[in-house]
């Protein structure tokens, strides 16, 4: 864990998120010695070319690069309990223009099912990495990251986009799931993060908390219907400007409108108070996610759709709203296809200072596979980002690559 300590991380801000922490490590002892464990080593090298990898201003940005990627993951299941630890270690260096770039990340998660009618689960994600755009990676399967709550706060601010500035984040999560009857569930959630940029005198460090109670009734096999409540704190570290408190109300809905396809979402209002100079500024926004999701046997293909409040590297409590679609489809026993995109817009600050960005991406990857550790890939995407000048900047990249996976079970 050297290699990513920041002093910027080493303060009392962290004390929100050591309990889940804990939680996590307790998870860790209670894992039965009998359990099955897994582990597995993918180490990826490729070659690109960026026309502008970090949506800088200005022209002859555009630069040939060589990417080492180190995955290592360990797992570890009793069917009772479950872990898994992994971290992720990248090097990219470029031809001409920028200094090469290291971006460093570790996770750990467990779940534990205390009993019949009880879960608990948690994660805790430390990572230090400078925003760029990459598709070299699988962008459908993030090992070792598996969000507790996919509508709790996500890592994706766009308003860091050409900044080329380092991110050092911690984050945790930890939820109880309790299972009132064979039809009804109770859960609550609960997330701590901090963000801090080291060296930066633009960009605002920020500590976000939230909590969650939420309801669901199971009616039948086809449909759910749900209640919950979010709380949430956002502060920026360089004053009390900007900073915020959060609730948010809403409905959810899950359908399984046939075997292979799924659609689920929650919907309702985000209220919020957010700090000034002289007194306090409200507002009302709506709230809520979406995903509808089709499973074949030889294709997958999900539509998503998300709308929060969330604190901004830029400074602000900003709406950002995404919108994506991801398809992947197995061409043979050895070859796969996917392909996907996304929209996203950061309004302007909820206190009114500032403007819209706005985010484009999408990308293409193909992969064979020669045999059960060798794989062949290669990736073309395309990005661009407006600022709140209005003023665009954008990237095409290419790459071309092998993957190698050691592993083993035990």
């Amino acid at each position: 864990m050297k290699l990513i300590y920041s002093p910027a991380l080493n303060d009392r801000s962290f004390t929100a998120w050591r309990v889940p922490a804990a939680a996590v490590a307790v998870l860790l002892l209670a894992t039965p010695a009998h359990a099955q464990t897994k582990s597995e080593v993918v180490v990826s090298a490729s070659a690109g070319y960026d026309s502008n990898p970090f949506l800088a201003f200005g022209n002859d940005r555009d630069v040939a690069s060589f990417r080492l990627e180190m995955v290592p993951t360990i797992s570890r299941s009793d069917g009772i309990s479950s872990i898994t630890v992994s971290g992720r270690v990248e090097h990219v260096e470029y031809a001409r223009l920028y200094d090469a770039a290291d971006n460093l990340s570790a996770n750990m998660s467990a779940t534990y099912r205390v009993n019949e009618r009880m879960e608990v689960a948690g994660r805790v994600q430390i990572s230090s990495s400078i925003s760029t755009t990459d598709f070299t990676r699988p962008l459908l399967d993030t090992p070792g990251v598996t969000p507790i709550d996919p509508t709790l706060p996500i890592d994706d601010d766009i308003t860091l986009l050409g900044d080329r500035q380092r991110r050092n984040s911690a984050s945790a999560e930890f939820s109880l799931a309790y299972t009132l009857s064979p039809f009804d569930q109770l859960r609550w959630s609960s997330v701590a993060q901090a963000q801090r940029y080291p060296g930066s005198i633009n960009l605002q460090d920020s500590d976000y908390a939230s909590q969650r109670l939420a309801y669901s009734r199971q009616f039948n096999e086809d449909v759910s219907l749900g209640s919950s409540v979010d709380a949430s704190v956002s502060n920026f570290r360089n004053g009390r400007i900007g900073d915020a408190t959060m609730v948010s109300p809403q409905l959810s809905l899950g359908l399984r409108l046939s075997p292979r396809l799924q659609l689920s979402g929650s919907f309702g209002l985000s209220f919020t108070r957010t700090k000034l100079a002289l007194g306090t500024v409200s507002s009302t926004t709506l709230s809520g996610n979406l995903q509808a999701c089709y499973k074949g046997s030889l294709s997958n293909f999900c539509l998503n759709g998300l709308r929060q409040v969330l604190p901004s590297a830029i400074g602000g409590v900003r709406k950002q709203s995404s919108i994506g679609a991801t398809y992947s489809l197995r061409l043979s026993e050895r070859e796969t296809i996917q392909v996907g995109g996304s929209y996203s817009l950061a309004s302007t600050p909820l206190t009114g200072i500032g403007g819209d960005f706005e985010s484009i991406r999408s990308y293409a990857r193909y992969e064979h596979q020669l045999n059960e550790k060798l794989r062949l890939f290669a990736s073309a995407g395309y990005s661009d980002t407006q600022d709140n000048l209005g003023q665009k900047r954008s990237n095409f990249q290419g790459a071309v690559g092998v993957s190698f996976k050691f592993g083993s079970v035990q």
